[in-house]
């Protein structure tokens, strides 16, 4: 991967582990999303709005290796992570450091039951991050039916066909 991939790549984890710490926190008052195929679109001004789809074979544990890891990654890199849940909305806000920048985070999670959710995130960075000083994202989520055969629980499947396993990555 490139640096300019893998700041990227940095920037992304750090606002998806401070939502992925408030799953830890708030794991009884959360859907545990269903296993199997999911479907994830996501759209960023940090790529020029452009859709991109990918998916992935989840399951509880890889459910549970993701709360773990995100509330390591949030614990060296946040020093702040508030978070509320009204009925089916999850409002994360978070402060954390990317090297010299600091990024402020806002996301709004709303849950559909466990196959399907709605999310709308901010990020700011002082000073610019990769030249950025904000990034607005939406991402949508949805259970499309049983993992693929062949597909490992934590499978994800890029845009490019290219096939990433998620534990091992967080294993590294």
């Amino acid at each position: 991967m490139t640096a300019c991939r893998n700041s990227a790549l940095i920037a992304a984890t750090a606002a998806l582990c401070a939502a992925g710490a408030a799953f830890a926190t708030y794991a009884a008052d959360l859907p545990v999303l269903k296993s199997g195929l999911w479907e994830v679109s996501r759209v960023s001004t940090q790529q020029g709005s452009k859709t991109h789809l990918t998916t992935m074979c989840l399951d509880d544990s890889v459910q549970a290796e993701m709360r773990e890891f995100s509330m390591g990654v949030a614990k060296e890199m946040c020093t702040q992570n508030e978070r509320t849940i009204e009925g089916n909305r999850m409002t994360v806000k978070a402060t954390c450091t990317l090297g010299p920048t600091t990024m402020k985070t806002t996301s709004v999670m709303v849950f559909s039951g466990n196959t399907a959710y709605h999310t709308d995130a901010l990020a700011s960075y002082d000073p610019p991050f990769m030249n950025m000083t904000e990034v607005k994202s939406t991402i949508d989520g949805k259970w499309s039916g049983p993992c693929k055969p062949g597909q490992l629980p934590g499978d994800i499947v890029t845009e490019t066909g290219q096939t990433i396993n998620m534990k091992t990555m967080m294993k590294k």
